[in-house]
Parts: C-alpha cells; sequence; structure tokens
C-alpha cells in the first residue's frame, strides 16, 4: 500500500479493510458536516477529507480493473504473463506512432491553434460577468442533442434581462429503477462532486432530489420573496421545512412547474415538480430577486 492511501484511510480514522459501503455511509457524515462549516480551518479540513475519500475511491478502481484485466488473460492458462507483455509492446507501438503523428500536427497546425487560443481568450474577456451559477439536479436534460448548455443558458438569460450571463450544468439524477424510489448510488456520487466543483447559487431539483439535497446542502430561506404580500405562504407551490440548526419552519423553494418560465427553457424533464431554490451565500438578495420573478410570473399565469 502506498503512502498516499495509507495517510488517506488514517485521515478519515478507517481501517484498510473498510468496505465500499462502510466508506459511502462514512461519506454521507462527512457531506452532513457541511452544514456547520463557519471558519477557514473547518473547511480546510472538510475538503482534505473529500480528497481522501476521492484517494481511496481511486485507488479501489483502479484495483477493480486490473483485476478484470488479469481474469481477461486468464483464458491464455500459464501463458497469460506472455500475452499481457505482448499486448503491452503493441499498445505501447501504437501510442508512439499516435504521438509522433500528433507532434507532426503540432508543428503544422501549432501556430492557428495559438491563435484561436487566443482570440477564444479574448472572446472570453469581452463577455460579461456571470451573474449566476445555476444547476438542475434530478431528471432532467437538455434538448440540445450535443447535450451542450448554451441554448438553456440564452433562454435564462431571455426569460430574465436583469441578468446578462448565467453558467448552467445539468446534472442528471435517476432512480435506483426496479421500482425503487432510491436515487441510484453512482450517479449521487457523481452529484456530490459536481456540485462541490462547481459551487451554484441556485439549484432546480424534482421532487425526489429535493429531499436529498435538503441533507447535503443549506437551502437559504427564501420568505423575503413574500414581503409585499403579491405571494402568500399557503400557496401549493410554496416549500417548507425545518430548518434542523434552528427549528424553525423556512421557505426553502419554490414549485415553478407551472410556470412561463420554466416552460420556455429547452429543457427535457419528468417531475412532477419542479422546485428552485438559493445555496450560495454570495448575492443573496440578487438571486432571491429571480427565485420572486419567476414565482411571481407562474401566480400571474394561474389568474
Amino acid at each position: 500500500m502506498n503512502e498516499n492511501l495509507k495517510q488517506a484511510y488514517e485521515r478519515l480514522g478507517l481501517p484498510e479493510s473498510v468496505t465500499r459501503e462502510e466508506l459511502n455511509k462514512r461519506f454521507d457524515l462527512l457531506l452532513k458536516r457541511r452544514r456547520s462549516l463557519s471558519t477557514e480551518q473547518e473547511i480546510a479540513d472538510y475538503e482534505a477529507d473529500f480528497k481522501a475519500y476521492k484517494q481511496i475511491l481511486d485507488t479501489w478502481d483502479e484495483e477493480e480493473i486490473q483485476k478484470a484485466e488479469a481474469e481477461r488473460l486468464a483464458k491464455y492458462g500459464r501463458f497469460s504473463g506472455t500475452a499481457g507483455k505482448w499486448e503491452t509492446f503493441f499498445r505501447l507501438y501504437k501510442t508512439h506512432v499516435i504521438l509522433s503523428i500528433i507532434g507532426l500536427l503540432v508543428v503544422i497546425f501549432g501556430g492557428k491553434a495559438l491563435y484561436d487560443n487566443y482570440q477564444h481568450r479574448q472572446y472570453l474577456a469581452s463577455l460579461p460577468p456571470v451573474d449566476a451559477k445555476i444547476m438542475f439536479v434530478g431528471n432532467f436534460g437538455v434538448k440540445d442533442t450535443s447535450g451542450k448548455t448554451e441554448e438553456l443558458e440564452q433562454a435564462i438569460v431571455a426569460a430574465y434581462p436583469e441578468w446578462k450571463r448565467v453558467e448552467v450544468t445539468v446534472t442528471y439524477l435517476p432512480k435506483a429503477g426496479n421500482g425503487s424510489e432510491e436515487l441510484d448510488m453512482n450517479f449521487l456520487q457523481k452529484a456530490v462532486v459536481e456540485m462541490a466543483a462547481n459551487r451554484p447559487d441556485i439549484l432546480v431539483m424534482d421532487e425526489t432530489t429535493i429531499d436529498w439535497i435538503g441533507k447535503q446542502a443549506t437551502l437559504q430561506n427564501l420568505e423575503p420573496v413574500m414581503a409585499d404580500g403579491k405571494l402568500a405562504a399557503d400557496d401549493p407551490q410554496m416549500k417548507w421545512a425545518v430548518n434542523p440548526e434552528t427549528g424553525k419552519n423556512e421557505l426553502v423553494g419554490v414549485d415553478i412547474l407551472k410556470s412561463p418560465f420554466l416552460a420556455a427553457l429547452p429543457l427535457n424533464y419528468n417531475a412532477k415538480s419542479v422546485i428552485i431554490g438559493v445555496v450560495g451565500l454570495d448575492n443573496n438578495e440578487k438571486m432571491t430577486a429571480f427565485v420572486k420573478h419567476i414565482a411571481e410570473g407562474q401566480a400571474q399565469a394561474a389568474k
């Protein structure tokens, strides 16, 4: 066992014999700590724990790949070692040829690539600053067959002209299948990583995802959207939940399933509810105003 992996186990206080199920439970406990992080040291400790978890998972995945490779070569019997070496030789030879071709292409087209990169950096510099990072988490998918989100981002800005630019991430999070209401564990792990990497300001969730999200991220209190009386607290679109830290009932989301805003987006979804919530602490009033705009538009359309 290499020293980095050993340190990862020690960091998490786990034995080297820990199972994947036990590791996932330990990781769930780690995620729940996110609610109470307040100091730089606590945040640094959390990130160190997260890296240790990833170190162990990556090592396990590599071991599984090596095991599968050994099983594949087992058909050669006592010649499996030789067969593996020949495959490695041809694989390396092919790689060298490819690298040589790539090197030649770099020499030929390097100048153009550098110029294109310069133009792209100039283009990015000319764009307005990002007003918000929005993540769709659940049974969602973009209508663009290439999977790109540019069209979705443009539609959001068109529906809310107060903003000039948004960054959108769509994270597919299905149920486990076979009639289970539980979310697929593999997709859950990917969603956690993407949430940690992208740090969204706003989350858009389906009815299944919001219950899970509430345990992973602190949804901000949206009661200010009702301050002017245009939205009622008992409106069915309002989603209330008890804050486990304060014990108070707070408005954590708004169901925008029937909103003109959602209908105008180039987005595929199969959900009974589509709830929008705010998670970012930065520009909280700005994000709340966005949610208020959508909720009031839905209420007006329902009249």
